[in-house]
Order: structure tokens, then sequence, then C-alpha cells
């Protein structure tokens, strides 16, 4: 059916201004007019999204086709009919790009992060192509996060590749795809970054619309910032845990456990080594096993990223079963960049349409930051990194340094992020209002200060001079040889020795003693009981330089108690009445 009298017939797709901004429809009727209406209205249209509305008055302002290029909907189509003599047909298909990337060696399991990272090192500079094919196509489909991961992988092909006819066209089609992925990402600031970009390499009315739209959004964004928070409170927040090695971590997280009892969370813990020590300190926190994941023998930021998708994906479905959360708790290692384990909530499309990162927690050993933010390193030097990551800084272990040394630390802090909140603490207690449920991480801010972040690829490099050694011995041990093998590890090792840390069965003791320490300084207590019918096992982990493993669990196992020390042992410390711990 068609009326002259009109613009478009039914049938014709459109977009329309609503409160919110241009939505795309169809037009389903002409002359529309409904009973105890005087009049009719030029259309009827039918949104995408479901709604019926009317448009009252047939002009540009109010209704245009889908296809022009001033609205985002025309903007994005225009965008995904790009074409370009390095992409053909054949590859024109995600499946199809994705197939020959694999003849290529491109990882297809993208949880594959270091794997990843060598296959793109050795893709050769026109498998941009591929990239781009897929990024178009994810961003079609609403895949935000492989559209932007995708896009940036084009683009660090790009950069390598040699000149081509059209590459500043083809850079700016790709910069294009990932500013709209962004936009979709709530990140409108960073997006308009990228828009410039590409209206400077190839000028167009096209990337000029995108770079306003994007400006547009991003003044629409700050001033509904509460609304967009309530959009992201459907998700389930995650809190990471950060900080260099022995700042308080552990010691943080049980005390938001103790005190928050009535709200429900699943805590994710990663330790360096092989060993893990963190979750037996967290684990009779929790009713149910299932409720703590250790991730050990790897790096949360690169080795066992992989493994983080896998369980969060596992987390999301035991939510879609009934399972009642209020949040993810996530402690990384102390040798953990947290930027990476960010990227993870933006790399994965089903993780971001699940969790949100509410915060980045950096603990702060007040006693040794100065210098490890000063430490010349082999690759990237982790406080440096977690410090300006953080939303918030938490300024543990005050009590162990003057006035002068704590203003000092302030500053070096404060050059690094300038922007976080900054709270002193001492064993770690902090207002929990402070560090949870405060909707502190923002994209939008992340990549105006690092515009790399939506570099999925990156390769997180720990300095090799750096090792863990970890291991478990069955058994009780002698509590006079384990102090000395203490003494000895602290007097030879210390100034080398970053961590140390362990769970240990003590002959005669009915608790589990644990102990930790960072260089010299050294604390142990008896904790909670040894279940009936629990294996008596003692855990370490030493984490630092130039460790020697083999004599160090020698030196250990030689700790191990004999029948005929008992006598011994019964001298060397006294129990109280209420069989809580000993007296030295």
């Amino acid at each position: 059916m068609s009326d002259k009298k009109y613009r478009f017939d039914v049938g014709t797709a459109v977009q329309c201004r609503v409160d919110s901004g241009w939505k795309a429809g169809v037009i389903v009727k002409i002359n529309y007019k409904e009973p105890g209406w005087e009049k009719s209205v030029p259309y009827q249209v039918k949104l995408s999204s479901g709604p019926l509305i009317y448009v009252p008055v047939d002009s540009p302002e109010l209704c245009i086709k889908a296809d022009n290029e001033s609205t985002p909907q025309g903007m994005r189509l225009k965008i995904l009919k790009f074409s370009h003599p390095a992409i053909s047909e054949s590859t024109m298909s995600a499946s199809a790009a994705q197939k020959e990337l694999e003849k290529l060696g491109w990882v297809a399991d993208e949880t594959d992060q270091k794997g990843a990272v060598e296959a793109m090192k050795k893709l050769p500079a026109k498998a941009w192509s591929l990239f781009a094919v897929k990024a178009m196509y994810e961003l079609a489909g609403g895949k935000n996060g492989g559209a932007a991961a995708d896009a940036g992988r084009a683009l660090v092909l790009l950069e390598r590749a040699s000149d081509f006819e059209k590459k500043n066209e083809c850079v700016a089609h790709v910069l294009a795809v990932r500013a709209f992925a962004l936009v979709d990402f709530m990140a409108p600031k960073a997006a308009s970054v990228d828009a410039a970009k590409a209206n400077e390499l190839h000028p167009s009315k096209l990337y000029k619309n995108l770079f306003n739209h994007t400006k547009e959004l991003a003044a629409f964004v700050e001033m509904r910032e509460g609304q967009r928070k309530l959009v992201e409170k459907t998700k389930v927040p995650v809190t990471v845990l950060t900080g260099f090695l022995g700042s308080g971590k552990t010691t943080l997280l049980n005390y938001i456990l103790t005190e928050q009892k009535q709200r429900k969370y699943a805590v994710i813990e990663n330790e360096f080594g092989s060993v893990g020590v963190d979750d037996q300190l967290v684990r009779n926190k929790f009713k149910d096993d299932e409720d703590v994941v250790e991730m050990n023998n790897g790096c949360i930021c690169c080795t066992v990223r992989g493994d983080l998708i896998k369980t969060l994906k596992r987390i999301q479905k035991l939510i879609a079963g009934g399972k009642k959360l209020d949040g993810v708790i996530i402690e990384t290692t102390g040798m953990a960049d947290p930027a990476p384990v960010a990227q993870t909530f933006f790399a994965d499309d089903d993780v971001a349409s699940a969790f949100r990162i509410d915060g980045i927690i950096t603990v702060v050993d007040c006693k040794w930051i100065v210098e490890r933010l000063k430490e010349e390193k082999q690759g990237e030097n982790e406080a440096v990194e977690q410090v300006a990551f953080a939303d918030v800084l938490l300024l543990n272990k005050t009590d162990l340094v003057d006035k002068k040394r704590l203003e000092e630390v302030k500053k070096q802090v404060r050059v690094l992020n300038g922007e976080a909140k900054m709270i002193e603490t001492k064993y770690s207690r902090v207002d929990l209002a402070e560090v949870m449920d405060i909707g502190g991480f923002s994209l939008d801010k992340v990549l105006q200060k690092d515009e790399e972040f939506v570099n999925f690829d990156q390769e997180h490099e720990h300095d090799n001079s750096v090792s863990s050694c970890g291991f478990t011995l069955d058994g009780e041990l002698d509590m006079g040889r384990f102090n000395k093998f203490i003494q000895k590890m602290m007097v030879e090792k210390g100034v080398d020795l970053y961590r140390s840390k362990g769970v240990v069965a003590i002959e005669g003791m009915a608790k589990k003693f644990v102990f930790q320490a960072v260089h010299m300084l050294f604390g142990g207590e008896p904790t909670v009981n040894w279940k009936r019918g629990e294996k008596r096992v003692s855990r370490f982990v030493f984490i630092g330089k130039n460790l020697n493993p083999e004599e160090i669990k020698k030196d250990a196992e030689a700790c191990i108690a004999k029948s005929s020390d008992q006598a011994a042992a019964e001298e060397q410390f006294a129990f109280a009445g209420s069989g809580d711990g000993y007296k030295a």
C-alpha cells in the first residue's frame, strides 16, 4: 500500500526519535487513526524493541529511513557494509573468517590467553581483514566484547602492515567498529577517541556523525549516571582484591566475610604457586565448598585467566539454577596485574552480560610499598600496576610506620593514582561501605587513562627472578624444629623473601597453626580446630628471589615429629585449659 502524500510506504525500515533517542522500527500503517481522534497521523510504527508508536508529523525531525547516516542505526549499517579488496567474498562470514585464522595458527579457544598472545606474534599482518570481518559480524550480533577484542587485534596487525592502498581508510573503519562496541559497553568517551581518530585518518560525513553521536551520548550518560548504575545493578557485582605479596589481602577478605555474614559471596582465590594456603584460611567461613574456588599454579592475570572465565560461567549457572548470591570476591595473587583481570569482564560476552566489576581494591603495605614501587624488574613492576589501577587504595599497616614515612607513602601513591579514594587502615579493617557495593569501576575512565585496555591480548610479563616454592608435608611437625626452620629462613633468606605463609599441623596441638611473614616480619597463631577425621598435613608457600626449593623442602621435612619427641614437645609448650593454643 502506498500513499503519495507521505514519504514512506508500509514495510519501510525507519528510525524514529523518541524520548531516549533514535529507535529502529518498521512502518505498519499509513494514515493511522484511533477511535476518538479527529485527525489521522502519518504513520504507525512497530519498534524493534516491541512497542507500537505513532508519528504525529511526517518530518525528518521525527522519522527517517533506517539507512540514514545521521542516526546511530544508519551509521552502524553503513559501517557494516564496508568493503575492501582485502576482504574477499569467501571470508564474508564470522565462521569463514575464523576458519581462515585457524589455518594461520590462531587459537579458537578465547580463554587460552597465553596461546592467544603467542599466536598474535606469529600471524601475518594481512590477517587484519579476517579479524575485521569477525568484528563486524560480532557487532551486528550484539557481541560487543568479541567485536572490541577482534577490532583491537585487527588494529595491531594493521599497525604491523606495510602501506597498502586505502590503508588509512581500513584503519578508520576498524576504529569505527570498535567505537560502536564501546558505545554499547556504555563507554562513549572512549568511543569518541576512536571516532575522532577515524575521522582524522579518513575524513567523512559518516565518521564525523559518529564522533558527534559519541560526544552527545557521553554527555547524556554523564547526566544519567545514576540510571546507568541502576541498570548495572542487575548484574552480579565483583570485587577484586589486589595488592603486593603480604599487603593484607587475605586478612581483608576474612574481615569482609566475618562482618557481612548476612550476605552470600562466592570467593575466587588465586595462588602464584602450585600449593594453596589462602583458601584454607577462608574456607571455614563457608558452609558450602562450592562457594570457594581455588585457582593455583599460575597468575590469574595471565596463565590461568581462561580458568577465571570458566569459573565465572560455572557461578553464572549456579545463579541461573536458583542459588542466591550477593556478589563475587576475587583475591588475586600478589604478583597479579589487575588490568587483565578486569579485561576478562569485557572480553567474554557471557561474562559481561552476567557480572560487573564493582571495584578494584588495592591493599598497600605501608612498610614496604616505597621500596616496591622503586624496584627495577625484568618484567612489569606489579606493585606499580596494582596502585595505578585501583578504585580504592587501602593504606594498610599504618601502625608499623611513623608519620613521616606515611606521608612519603601517600606522596608516592598519589603520583601513580590521583583519583582513587585513599583510606588508612590497620590489620585491613575498614568501613565495608567504603569497599563493597561502591560502583567504583568505570570502563570509560579506564580507557581515558589507558586506551590499550581493550587490546585483550596484551602479555603480562612477570619478573623471572621471582619464583614460588610450595609443598605439602604429611604428619605433624615438632614445634622446636619448626621454630628453628623458620628462624633460619628469616635470617638467611629474609631480604629475598617477599612472602612466606603456611598452615601447619603441630604435634599435640588441637588447632591449625597459621603463620605469615613479609621479609623478616613474622607472625603466627593457632586458629581453628582440626576436624574429626581430617588428615593432619602442613602446607608451605614461599615467594621470593633466588629460592632453592629442594633445600627449603628438605629443611622443612627435618621438622617432622617422631614418636620419641613427645616428651620434649610437652616441655616446650603447655596447653591452655580450653585447648585453644599454647604458651611458649
